[in-house]
Order: structure tokens, then C-alpha cells, then sequence
């Protein structure tokens, strides 16, 4: 761990033990009064409270160093100049302060730095985090553009080339050249999707009655995929707070659900305890973790642990937008629940 982590994480527990102990003496030393020993008890709470914070700083490791530096500067701020001042506050003849009112003066001044520190950090990290986002969202767009003009190159070139091969076997290797080009057009406009679940505006959302964007989005599924067949069994007064992207997302579980699932889906909704839920079920050979693994929280994205397309991320994105939760049930084909608040 960097030895500056460590000392500033130390200084302010530093700062928590000395309140401490100035103030366990002053508890020891025979107090007139239940009101002193009070304030000597306190003293010690606060002194305790700040070495716990001071042990935290440096081992919360999503803090970055200079981050826990700032914290405990702002720290030695507040302690090195209330010290002085009470250091000629006390220098005077004619004033005589207590142990226990230094040391809980002393602490609760060092807690307000360390929570107007963390505060500084926090505004700083908003800032990196919206400087972040800006360079996301520029190479999105640049790689969303190279990607679709490469795929549209490839799916031209490639279509021609399988129609007018007469070697069977170069033919079928054009196709699926356009088959993989195709793929990648889709996995753009997907892309473009994820980007507006990321860029969510809480704002533009109203309430929606669930059953609407399932009934068209089924309606849209069944004319792309003929062959399949979706059940819906809706129940009545299912109000969400959301707005098109909804859509999106059901669209993404269902047609999930068609391709990957089988051919029978059935989507059904429910509303209890102020949740509105809609389930969709295939009779699929279910999805596999490692499309699933990524999408947990705790997990480190690496080139063995990903998925290997972007609707769930799509469909994950845009539920947590809406305050909701994503559930998948694989036990027995596939079930995708998506949880959402009701309006």
C-alpha cells in the first residue's frame, strides 16, 4: 500500500487518539460534576470515532491516494489552527478551559474538516467522473461511426460476392461475411442504445402503462419472427415512471427470448407491494453465466470474464436507470423478471 495513504489515513487517527486520551484524562481526573464527566465521555466517542475514520481512509482502497491526502489535510487544517487559537485562549490568566472542553472542541473540529475534506473530494471526482463520461461518449460515437461504415463496406461487398460465386464453397464463406458484417450493424445500433441508457435524464420520464410498449413490442417480434409464438397474460393497473426506453428494453428480453430461448415465449405482469413486474419465459436451454457473470456488480471485467453481445447490457443499463431490479431464473429454460417501481 503507498506510504503516503498510510501516513495520511495515520494522521488522522493520530489526531482521534489524542483527542482521546485528553479526554480519558480529564474522565479520570475526578470531574465536579455529571455535566464534565459528560463532556469527558464525549470527548472519548469522538476521539474513537475519528482513529475508526482514519484506519478507514486507508483501507477503502476505491479512495486514490491523493484523495485520502486531501481528507487529511483538510484535517491538520482544522486541528493545527483551533489548536492556536485555543493555545492563547489558554495562555490567558484569566480564562481556564477544561480537558474535556478542549479535547471535544479539538474533535469536533477535526470531524467537520474531515467531512468538509471528504466533500472536496467528492465534488473533485464528480468533475473527473462528468470529464470521464465526455471522453466515453466522444469515442462511442467514433467508433459507432467507423463501425457502421465497415459494416455496411463488408455487407455490400460480401452479398455481392455470395451471389455471383459459382464455387459453392466461397459462396457460403461470403455469406457468412455477411452474416458477420449484419451482426455488427446491430451490435452499433445497440451500442447507441446503451449510450442513451448511461445518459438517462430522470426528467423525461412519465408514467407509462407497462402493458402498452409489451403489447407493441410483441406485436413488432411477431412480425420479424413469424415462426414464433408470444403469450402475454397481462394483468391490469401496471404504472411505471419510465419513458421510451422502455421499450427498448422489453423488446431486448423478448427478443432474447426468441432467439436464444425457443420458439414459445410467454410474457406475463403482476403488480404487489408497489412493484410493477413483467416476466418473460422461454422454453430454451436457458442462458449461459458467462453472458450472465458480467452483469453482476462485483465483478471484474477481464478478457476471460464478458459477454459476448450487448442486449443484456443494454437491458441491464436501462432497468437500473428506472430504479429497478433484473433477475434471471435459468433452472428451467429461461426467465427474465424486470422489477420496477410502481407509479
Amino acid at each position: 500500500m503507498d506510504s503516503k495513504r498510510i501516513l495520511a489515513g495515520a494522521s488522522v487517527s493520530a489526531t482521534g487518539m489524542a483527542v482521546f486520551l485528553i479526554a480519558l484524562t480529564a474522565a479520570t481526573a475526578g470531574l465536579p460534576s455529571i455535566y464534565d464527566f459528560g463532556l469527558a465521555g464525549l470527548g472519548i466517542v469522538v476521539g474513537l470515532l475519528l482513529v475508526a475514520t482514519g484506519a478507514g481512509l486507508f483501507a477503502f482502497e476505491e479512495l486514490q491516494t491523493a484523495h485520502v491526502i486531501r481528507v487529511a489535510g483538510w484535517n491538520a487544517l482544522g486541528v493545527v489552527v483551533l489548536a492556536l487559537v485555543l493555545g492563547l485562549v489558554v495562555a490567558s490568566p484569566s480564562i481556564s478551559l477544561p480537558a474535556a472542553v478542549i479535547a471535544d472542541v479539538l474533535g469536533v473540529s477535526a470531524i467537520a474538516h474531515v467531512l468538509i475534506g471528504v466533500n472536496d473530494v467528492r465534488r473533485i471526482r464528480v468533475g473527473e467522473l462528468a470529464r470521464e463520461r465526455q471522453k466515453l461518449a466522444v469515442l462511442n460515437r467514433i467508433v459507432r461511426h467507423n463501425l457502421r461504415n465497415d459494416a455496411q463496406i463488408l455487407l455490400g461487398n460480401a452479398e455481392t460476392l455470395a451471389t455471383s460465386l459459382e464455387d459453392e464453397r466461397l459462396a457460403n464463406m461470403a455469406t457468412t461475411v455477411a452474416e458477420t458484417a449484419d451482426g455488427l450493424a446491430t451490435m452499433n445500433d445497440k451500442l447507441g442504445q446503451f449510450q442513451a441508457a448511461i445518459d438517462h435524464d430522470p426528467t423525461e420520464e412519465r408514467t407509462v402503462d407497462l402493458t402498452e410498449p409489451v403489447g407493441a413490442v410483441v406485436e413488432e417480434i411477431q412480425n420479424a419472427y413469424p415462426d414464433a409464438t408470444v403469450d402475454t397474460d397481462l394483468s391490469e393497473d401496471c404504472l411505471v415512471r419510465a419513458d421510451d426506453k422502455l421499450a427498448v428494453a422489453i423488446h431486448e428480453a423478448i427478443e432474447n427470448a426468441v432467439v436464444h430461448g425457443g420458439e414459445n415465449v410467454r410474457v406475463t405482469s403482476s403488480r404487489e407491494d408497489g412493484r410493477v413486474e413483467v416476466t418473460i419465459t422461454d422454453d430454451g436451454p436457458g442462458i449461459p453465466d458467462h453472458e450472465l457473470t458480467p452483469l453482476e456488480d462485483d465483478t471484474e471485467i477481464t478478457q476471460l470474464e464478458h459477454g459476448t453481445g450487448v442486449g443484456l447490457w443494454v437491458l441491464d443499463t436501462i432497468v437500473d436507470a428506472y430504479g429497478g431490479t433484473l433477475t434471471f431464473d435459468t433452472d428451467d429454460g429461461a426467465s427474465v423478471t424486470i422489477s420496477l417501481p410502481a407509479a
